[in-house]
């Protein structure tokens, strides 16, 4: 019953036109691909009456996803301006992202470097305040 409406225009239509759909280009696409995975229970369909099951539709994994893949042609061959619009928007996304990973590295590599310069001055502060203790008091012993 859940899936009944789906089940439906499974059964009855091997091939679903995805025209009508391609008027908001991609906007409808994860809306296509999620109604085909909220409908992979219907490949495998039982009606039970009176004791008795009558499987109504068996579709195999392969001719699903045939469809399923159909669906996604459908899209890319409608509208492939936009398609390569968002390719294009996604290789410069990766870009950025390689960018400012790049930097992100560097600075956490300048900081180690601080932290390193911090710890080596300190050093040399505690030995220059030793060694003036010694002159300190090799000067009182030589007076």
């Amino acid at each position: 019953p859940q899936y009944a409406a789906r089940c439906k225009i499974l059964i009855n239509h091997a091939h679903l036109d995805m025209t009508p759909l391609l008027q908001w280009e991609l906007k409808c696409l994860p809306l296509a691909v999620g109604w085909f995975e909220s409908a992979k229970p219907c490949t495998t369909l039982s009606i039970y009456e009176d004791d008795l099951s009558r499987q109504v539709l068996d579709e195999p994994e392969e001719v699903y996803q045939s469809r399923v893949l159909t669906v996604l042609y459908e899209f890319v061959r409608g509208v492939p301006k936009k398609v390569l619009e968002r390719r294009d928007e996604l290789a410069l996304v990766a870009v950025y992202d390689d960018k400012i990973a790049v930097v992100e590295e560097e600075k956490k590599r300048i900081q180690e470097d601080v932290e390193s310069r911090k710890r080596k001055i300190t050093q040399l502060e505690e030995e220059n305040k030793r060694l003036r203790g010694i002159v300190e008091t090799v000067r009182n012993a030589l007076d």
